[in-house]
């Protein structure tokens, strides 16, 4: 019964570090797509800083792209949040992880530990019960 139990909870146990192993590649996932976003909003500002430098502006085309760049800016900052987030969260699913590996290395050595001493306990009996057929061999011996 206790291997079962044992052998269950590894599984277990298993099935949980694949899970994190899941949605920590879905977070680095995450992550990079984020970091792809900042990348191109301060690109696409840069741009626009550019475009601001041209002389022959109008004043409705200033405002629009003075619009557009406190648009970027905001949307930077958001995911500057999101990334941080994000980081935090992968930290975080990388202890538990790391955790699940400890627990899954403890319940591992202790299933070897438990069948090595079922198995010294079985072979305690048999030694038992060859010594006492060993034994009622040598009482009912006429050599005796």
């Amino acid at each position: 019964m206790t291997k079962f139990r044992l052998s269950r909870i590894i599984e277990i146990k298993e099935k949980l570090i694949e899970d994190k192993e899941r949605e920590l590649e879905g977070a680095i996932s995450s992550l990079n797509d984020i970091i792809a976003s900042i990348q191109f909003v301060e690109k696409d500002t840069e741009n626009s800083y550019n475009t601001l430098t041209i002389p022959a502006l109008s004043g409705g085309d200033f405002s629009v792209i003075k619009n557009y760049l406190s648009y970027l800016e905001n949307k930077r900052l958001s995911l500057l949040d999101e990334k941080s987030d994000t980081e935090t969260k992968i930290d975080h699913l990388r202890a538990d992880l790391v955790e699940l590996l400890k627990e899954l290395k403890m319940l591992e050595t202790l299933q070897s530990k438990t069948f090595k001493a079922m198995k010294k306990s079985a072979n305690r009996r048999e030694q038992k019960n060859l010594d006492a057929m060993a034994l009622r061999l040598s009482e009912g011996s006429p050599l005796r």
